[in-house]
């Protein structure tokens, strides 16, 4: 079992390479990634010929689909992150799709594929997508079928949210933060925000709400994403949030069944594995689950790349030939044992990415699909890269070859056809509940979207949950409010900042001057230092800057490793870390989490009253907490730009707590 212990690295992509590095599992991981991109694929499915097609040019004639073949398609769930029209551009594709291709319509039309997954590449303003939207759904109306597309998107709030022009909210977390004071309020009111803009982009699909019980403080992959560790708060919040989704025609996914709160790896990356006892299965992990098919009818419920011995601790031969115990994912005792016969689920099973190395690692692309579907999953989510043209035709050639494997097992006696035609019609049924594909022209639905994304309403929501999420861990020498503990100064105070970039900065300051305004205090005189190495740091300015100052104040958006923040197992091969790092460049330039470490300590050795802004993990705060007076953590990380002016709802809280403009009222949800 690969071990990968969270690093406190400013950049999470930086400090997932040292991980990957340490642990020996880079190179394993990166080569999968590379057999398992589009040109891998191509060759392995273009390969392939007809039945009785002898010809060499069998792999150029266009390819007929069956009957059974298309009930396959409709099964599958594609990203379309990435495209490039061109076959010979570069070894890899990283060209975004925001607009429809003609290829991949075509592909869609032509298949009657099932669903489609939004990743972040694929938006970029309120008109394109809502337009992106219409595209792939006018596709699927032109196939045979003439069923309209799930489309997906994982926009969970917080460190997971796609779409950044939208009202992203704080996550998970933040909202157990308020579960002590306000129950389920803001679960519902947040959800409700995310369903009425997703719907408003054409999108009928959340991969959403995480109902994993974060019970290890060392999981890279939830971590912030739970609402806490508490299996029934988290299964109220989870059935508050499926039912706002769901009553806007939005369908919810909880995730990730059986569990993946009590993890120390990160599926992307491995096969994690949970050895509770089945006693404390059905306590922990699983009630939120069942309390949620009980409670609110969840449409879809995603699978996890995760071992369960307790569960199904048979095993398999993997690709490389040694002996797995076989991943929820792949386990019929799990999923349609459990979850559909005995929990008595009926709606749709789908699995998390299929190219993650939890499964990837063990299982070929065909073999993956088939053992999954076997098992009970509905759909299968990313079995397939489409990257480039010639990757459509290789990847009918992938339904054809799961679907003969289907028909193979059907006739061997390990599956059924009416179990085939049922999970079909599962699909259907979602999607005839669901999908109210909307009769406005176009230009009216795209009027209406800009109406809704970011509306002035939603971000004074936004900002309300920062204020109730907010959390004061530590004040020390009564330093707030700030005004009673400075009483005796008569001039400005002047104030020394430490953040990560100017967009921080700019949000910094801009929630400094407000809150000092709705104190009625003078503004105060901000120094400021971007600190990017320790030179930078200890300079001259910065020193005599420090020296002169009242407060201190540092940020810092601290979070575990983990691709799941940026999408997926592309970023692997993308990030310019896992490309061009080296062991000996990252001790030579320290992280910004170390620079921030180094200014808190020298702060307070001249015995300045010290402020930390936490924002992010609250598990990995200890590090700072030592050396500062006044610690606040908001689990809210984002900084944007609005109407021209930078803002970040964590900020403007953090520092109205600081003056006594509001009290912190956050509670944490999980115990350090």
């Amino acid at each position: 079992m690969i071990y990968c212990k969270h690093t406190l690295a400013n950049s999470y992509v930086i400090s997932l390479f040292y991980c990957l590095l340490m642990n020996g599992l880079l190179f394993n991981t990166a080569a999968k990634a590379e057999q398992t991109t589009d040109t891998l694929m191509t060759e392995q499915y273009q390969s392939k010929k007809p039945q009785n097609q002898k010809h060499e040019n069998a792999k150029q004639l266009p390819i007929e689909l069956t009957a059974l073949d298309k009930m396959i398609a409709q099964k599958m769930a594609l990203d379309i992150r990435y495209f490039c029209q061109q076959e010979n551009t570069a070894k890899n594709c990283w060209q975004g799709v925001t607009t429809l291709p003609v290829e991949l319509s075509t592909l869609i039309t032509d298949t009657g594929i099932g669903s489609i997954v939004l990743f972040a590449e694929n938006f970029d303003t309120t008109e394109q997508v809502v337009k992106l939207t219409y595209d792939l759904q006018q596709a699927a109306l032109k196939s045979s079928l003439k069923k309209p597309l799930i489309i997906s998107v994982d926009q969970e709030g917080g460190r997971v949210f796609r779409f950044n022009k939208g009202t992203a909210f704080a996550g998970n977390m933040a909202l157990g933060a308020t579960y002590a004071q306000h129950q389920t309020y803001y679960t519902e009111r947040v959800n409700h925000v995310i369903a009425t803009e997703l719907k408003a982009l054409g999108i009928n699909n959340n991969y959403a709400p995480v109902v994993d019980v974060n019970t290890n403080s060392e999981n890279p992959v939830i971590n912030t994403r739970s609402y806490g560790e508490k299996p029934k708060e988290v299964a109220k919040q989870g059935v508050s949030a499926v039912k706002a989704l769901q009553q806007h025609g939005i369908m919810a996914t909880l995730k990730h069944f059986p569990g993946h709160g009590d993890t120390h790896v990160d599926s992307h990356l491995g096969l994690p594995r949970v050895d509770h006892p089945l006693a404390l299965i059905e306590k922990n992990d699983l009630f939120p689950f069942s309390w949620a098919i009980n409670h609110a009818q969840p449409a879809m419920i995603m699978t996890a790349h995760i071992q369960y011995p307790a569960l199904d601790d048979t095993t398999f031969t993997s690709k490389s030939g040694k002996i797995v115990i076989r991943p929820a994912t792949m386990s019929r005792k799990i999923l349609h044992d459990l979850l559909r016969t005995k929990m008595q689920y009926q709606g749709i099973i789908a699995t998390d990415a299929l190219d993650m190395a939890g499964i990837a690692h063990y299982f070929e692309g065909v073999q993956a699909t088939v053992e999954t579907f076997i098992a009970g999953a509905d759909l299968a989510v990313m079995p397939f890269k489409v990257r480039r043209p010639s990757d459509i035709q290789a990847f009918k050639w992938f339904i054809k070859s799961v679907s003969q494997a289907i028909e193979a097992r059907i006739n061997q006696g390990e599956f059924t056809l009416a179990e085939l035609e049922a999970s079909v019609a599962r699909l259907n049924h979602h999607k005839a509940t669901y999908i109210k594909l909307p009769k406005a022209s176009l230009s009216e639905q795209i009027k209406q979207a800009n109406s809704v994304i970011a509306s002035s309403f939603h971000l004074e929501l936004e900002q309300e949950l920062a204020d109730e999420a907010m959390v004061l861990l530590k004040n020390e020498q009564g330093l707030i409010p700030l005004a009673n503990a400075l009483h005796s100064k008569t001039e400005p105070l002047t104030i020394h900042v430490l953040v990560e970039n100017l967009l921080e900065l700019e949000a910094l300051k801009y929630a400094l001057n407000e809150e000092f305004s709705l104190a009625k205090l003078p503004l105060p005189q901000i120094s400021a230092v971007i600190a990017t190495d320790k030179k930078s740091l200890f300079s001259h300015n910065n020193r005599a800057a420090l020296k002169k100052a009242d407060i201190f104040i540092s940020t810092i958006n601290v979070k575990t490793a983990s691709l799941v923040d940026l999408g997926g197992m592309d970023d692997l091969a993308t990030s310019s870390a896992t490309k061009n790092a080296t062991l000996s460049a990252k001790e030579e330039k320290l992280t910004y989490a170390k620079l921030v470490e180094l200014a808190l300590a020298e702060a307070k050795t001249q015995q300045k009253r010290v402020v930390f802004i936490g924002r992010g993990s609250p598990y990995l705060m200890s590090p700072y907490s030592q050396h500062a007076d006044v610690v606040l953590l908001g689990f809210d990380g984002r900084s944007f730009y609005h109407n021209g002016q930078a803002q970040s709802p964590g900020y403007n809280s953090a520092i109205g707590i600081l003056l006594g403009n509001q009290q912190a009222q956050g509670k944490l949800p999980i115990t350090l």
